[in-house]
């Protein structure tokens, strides 16, 4: 092999770029030298992904010297009789034999069993709930490091303001400076990265996650707000005997507001509206 052929190349794998390269080179594997410059890395929810970084390097090899031809025997003369004509009925013969064996059925091919799904989480429902949160900080946690954020995860307990008939649930609570990004506009972010991540840990344990995830104890502030608001416009309501409506709020804070007056003796709380513009109004009760 003659000519310097060498480069570097990249790939979402190390075998991808090896590939490319050897196509961009135009030789075959066991003539070149591989390096691995980088490992590819996917990151974590599609964010801080890195293509893997190859040199190949083509291996020079001597030509083997070219071996003289041997020289050809002189042929001698055969003096071996005619072979004598086969009888066309040893065919004959056999064809009872090959008719048999086509009538025989042929053996089908194994079929492999399908993969089975991962069983779930052994352990009691709460050895699997705490399974559950662990994996939970672990994936925000490596989120927030390709994200470059400055910031933690920590468990807490749910808050009184945001707990309703159902069991309170675990909080992972990113903890840090700036964190606006994590939270959006009415929390939209906040809640779509809570879905991705408990659609991510019931994968990997096979059992349903129940933790919610908050930013600076923002769904907390938020939820005694919510209370607050909903106790002040009920007086309002009451003194008034008019009702009052709300601005738009996701599901998640409707219930909230729901929830705060449920037991009030002056009014109901009715949900109004479609997609993004349903609301709650707080409607007198009628004596």
């Amino acid at each position: 092999m003659t000519g310097e052929k060498s480069g570097e190349f990249r790939g979402k794998t190390v075998e991808a770029a090896v590939t490319a390269g050897l196509a961009a080179l135009n030789l075959a594997r066991e003539d070149v030298d591989v390096e691995v410059i980088r490992q590819g890395s996917r990151g974590v929810l599609g964010i801080g992904a890195e293509d893997a970084i190859v040199r190949l390097s083509a291996i020079h090899r001597a030509s083997p010297e070219p071996r003289p031809a041997p020289k050809a025997a002189p042929q001698k003369e055969s003096r071996t009789a005619p072979a004598q004509r086969q009888e066309p009925r040893a065919a004959s013969q056999n064809a009872p034999q090959v008719a048999q064996q086509a009538a025989q059925p042929v053996a089908q091919p194994a079929v492999s069993a399908a993969p089975k799904a991962p069983a779930p989480t052994a352990g009691t429902p709460d050895e699997r709930a705490t399974t559950a949160v662990e994996k939970g900080r672990e994936l925000l946690s490596g989120l927030l490091e390709h994200m470059n954020l400055d910031a933690h995860v920590e468990i807490v307990p749910q808050s009184a303001a945001e707990i309703d008939d159902d069991e309170p649930a675990q909080v992972l609570n990113i903890v840090g400076d700036n964190l606006g990004v994590l939270i959006g506009r009415q929390n939209e972010t906040l809640s779509a990265l809570e879905f991705i991540t408990r659609l991510m840990v019931n994968q990997q344990v096979r059992s349903r996650a129940s933790f919610i995830v908050d930013v600076n104890g923002y769904r907390a502030k938020r939820a005694e707000s919510l209370r607050k608001l909903a106790l002040r416009m009920a007086d309002q309501v009451t003194q008034s005997g008019r009702t009052v409506a709300l601005e738009p709020m996701p599901p998640a804070e409707r219930r909230i507001i729901h929830l705060a007056l449920r037991e009030h003796p002056s009014v109901i709380t009715q949900s109004v509206g479609e997609g993004d513009r349903r609301k709650v109004t707080i409607v007198p009760k009628k004596s």
